[in-house]
């Protein structure tokens, strides 16, 4: 038999799982639905009679719909019977859904009254749908062109939605709708074609640093849009050599009829040698003013707009950015980032000078182009090449985008190298990409899952960063007295972490020769191929590239030894992690309701371990409620900002998510999950640790089987946090 469950004042059917509702239950629970609101809605018992001769599918629809809207507000619910009838006449049931989480989302962030225009104005969702059949939304595409954008290579750039579609050479900018070709597939393939272009403006040096500033001085309205006309012939010039087949699918999309595609093979022939590959943004610029007297063709429907007082905005933010990081990052190479003469492979690589020392002995040396005819560059200390990081390779890629070469000043190491870790006055504690300047006033909104709905609650949570209050010093004292063998262990098996060796396969010289590699060099010769030279395996020590959020729970529960605990376990694992090197940061989480969540900042990723730090670990206390998918949405964010091959977020918490209302149970456990499958797919690994005896109930189904652990008693948790980070970062 079904079980009941209270909707508000009403008692509705509910299933055991497997089981469906029969005829007869559903229109019971309509019935009840229905019954608070029939002086507002005469039409009810009719609807109802109505409903009652649809297919079993259609009914169970209706209910479950029905069901949802009564579990915020019975009104809804009833508004929703009395229209359902003519919405299912004109709109499929995938509409419809639609049409009823906008009303959903309408309450949330609204009330009632807004919502209950939107329930009665369904031919305003009829229209919509119309829309909807042929626009294509950049939500259903994202996902796809961040990912393709990224496999073109050049700077990483975000994907988002604004009115106007350009790029700020961090960022491309695109419609949330597009709805200019008269179907879906084509509308989806304008999209792309946008994001391939403004790739190609940031890949190909439209933007160099030089030239947004002499664009915005020198050139008056008519001659911005002869140099937007002239770019656009150099960039589909470049993507047709290099990219012939997206050059074709941009080309299938560009012009709004044969006339615009008439108009521009006239304005190509006449700018024919933009079409060279080696022309540049400059000679887009040195043809401004011969190009005032030709026709101008319409934009090409992919081009969007050129905004270069964004562009030298961002350009303000990160030239000088990326210049101290490039600085610091040469500053702190060491002498095995030095490739070893292969002819002489026993001599000891010169020592890395700091700046002032012997002068700057770096350089930047340009080697033989790639396949596509880019040019190709490597780093040099005293002419000898230098193996650098992904992390490096991708700093200079950048700098060289903007810039197109590197100066003396990038290449004088900064002297801030050596700067003890632990001097509070050792670093300026500038932010950096892992920090949010945010005071206690600052507010951030993110969307919270609701399973039920199977829908986002759009910016439902308003989260706050503060600064966790210092705490006694005296709490750190006790912790190092109180563990200071296991202390010694730990630091032990982490500076042994360091001494392993990494094999490099296919390198022109090495320790051994690579088989795998010899083996495909003898059929290439046998197929009359020129040899490689990379026959051989090297060993060097291992690069580590590691960022790692802790995430800490601050909720009341944790209130005595549990608190005690955490903090015991950070103030051992700090001392630690200076010794690997590992960028990481620690916040703590707590708050009340989706209007009050908080996260405290204990250490962002680029502020030094110092003694404020473990001031602020001693200060670490038991706060609110547990409201986890906020903050691992919010500190995933920092965590994706931060450079790194592998990114964790290990979470320290005591029990499941728990809030006010309805963040209990079955609703906190899923809008948590569905937090962590996000940040995911940023490619960062999420791993909790916990001492609640429960959470084999809850956790396989959050994290998934191998992504957790309990620690069975409290106090052994200083213990397993050290040897866990361990197993996870080797």
């Amino acid at each position: 038999m079904p079980a009941s469950v209270a909707v508000g004042r009403v008692n509705l059917s509910h299933p055991q799982r497997g089981q469906a509702l029969s005829p007869a239950q559903i229109q019971q629970d309509l019935s009840l639905i229905a019954e608070a609101a029939r002086a507002s809605q005469p039409r009810l018992p009719a609807v109802l009679a109505a409903i009652a001769e649809l297919d079993q599918a259609s009914q169970e629809f209706i209910h479950h719909w029905a069901e949802t809207l009564a579990l915020s507000q019975q009104d809804l619910a009833a508004h929703f019977l009395a229209q359902v009838p003519d919405a299912l006449a004109v709109l499929e049931q995938p509409a419809i859904e639609g049409w009823l989480l906008k009303a959903l989302d309408t309450f949330d962030q609204r009330g009632l009254a807004a919502a209950l225009q939107v329930i009665q104005d369904l031919p305003a969702c009829i229209a919509a749908q119309a829309v909807a059949r042929t626009g294509c939304t950049l939500d259903q595409v994202a996902g796809f062109l961040r990912h393709f954008i990224r496999a073109l290579g050049g700077r990483p750039l975000a994907i988002v939605s604004d009115p106007l579609t350009y790029t700020d050479t961090e960022k491309i900018y695109l419609p949330a709708l597009l709805t200019t070709l008269p179907d879906q597939a084509g509308n989806a393939r304008l999209l792309k074609c946008m994001a391939v272009y403004l790739w190609a403006q940031n890949r190909f040096g439209t933007w160099r640093y030089g030239t947004v500033g002499q664009a915005i001085t020198q050139l008056d309205a008519l001659g911005w849009q002869v140099f937007q006309r002239l770019e656009s012939v150099r960039i589909i010039a470049r993507i047709a050599r290099e990219l012939p087949g997206l050059a074709r699918e941009m080309d299938s999309v560009a012009y709004v009829d044969d006339a615009a595609r008439h108009a521009w093979a006239s304005f190509s022939a006449a700018a024919h040698t933009l079409e060279d590959p080696h022309a540049g943004v400059q000679d887009s610029l040195a043809l401004v003013d011969a190009g005032r007297a030709l026709v101008l063709p319409p934009p090409r429907q992919f081009q969007g707009e050129m905004l270069p007082h964004k562009v030298g905005e961002v350009f303000a933010r990160r030239v000088p950015r990326e210049k101290d990081a490039l600085r610091q990052a040469l500053a702190n190479l060491t002498p095995d980032a030095v490739e070893k003469d292969p002819d002489n492979p026993d001599d000891a690589p010169p020592e890395v000078a700091a700046e002032g020392e012997a002068g700057n002995r770096f350089s930047l040396a340009q080697t033989a182009p790639d396949a596509a005819g880019e040019p190709q560059y490597e780093l040099r200390y005293d002419g000898q090449k230098l193996a650098l990081t992904a992390e490096l390779e991708a700093l200079l890629l950048s700098i060289l985008q903007d810039l197109g070469e590197l100066s003396d000043e990038h290449l004088a190491p900064s002297g801030a190298a050596g700067t003890d870790p632990r001097d509070e006055q050792g670093s300026p504690g500038a932010t950096g990409l892992g920090d949010v300047s945010s005071g206690p006033g600052e507010v951030f909104f993110y969307p919270e899952w609701d399973y039920q709905r199977q829908h986002f609650r759009p910016n439902f949570c308003a989260l706050t960063e503060q600064l966790v209050p210092e705490g006694d010093d005296a709490f750190v004292a006790r912790t190092r007295q109180k563990y200071r063998g296991l202390a010694k262990s730990i630091q032990r098996v982490f500076e042994a972490i360091l001494t392993e060796a990494q094999r490099q396969r296919r390198q022109p010289h090495g320790d051994e020769l690579d088989l795998d590699a010899l083996i495909e060099a003898h059929v290439d010769r046998l197929r009359g191929h020129e040899m490689s030279d990379r026959l051989y395996t090297h060993f060097r020590k291992a690069e580590r590239s590691v960022a790692v959020m802790f995430m800490v729970d601050m909720s009341g529960s944790t209130k005595g030894w549990i608190n005690d605990a955490e903090r015991e376990s950070l103030i051992l694992l700090c001392g630690a992690l200076e010794t690997l090197g590992d960028t990481y940061a620690i916040y703590g989480f707590s708050g009340r309701t989706n209007r009050r969540c908080e996260v405290y900042r204990v250490k962002t990723f680029t502020e030094p371990f110092s003694l404020a730090v473990e001031r602020r670990i001693s200060g670490i206390s038991a706060k609110s409620y547990t409201r986890m998918g906020v903050a691992i949405r919010h500190l995933g964010k920092l965590l994706a900002q931060t450079p790194a091959r592998t990114r964790l977020l290990i979470t320290l918490s005591d029990g499941k998510p728990e809030d006010y209302g309805s963040y209990r149970g079955r609703y906190g456990i899923e809008d948590t999950r569905h937090a962590l499958l996000e940040i995911k797919r940023d490619g960062i690994h999420p791993f909790c640790i916990t001492i609640d005896r429960e959470a084999q109930d809850y956790l396989p189904h959050m994290y998934g089987l191998a992504n957790f652990t309990v620690v069975d008693e409290v106090m052994k948790l200083p213990w397993k946090v050290a040897d866990i980070y361990r197993r996870l970062t080797t």
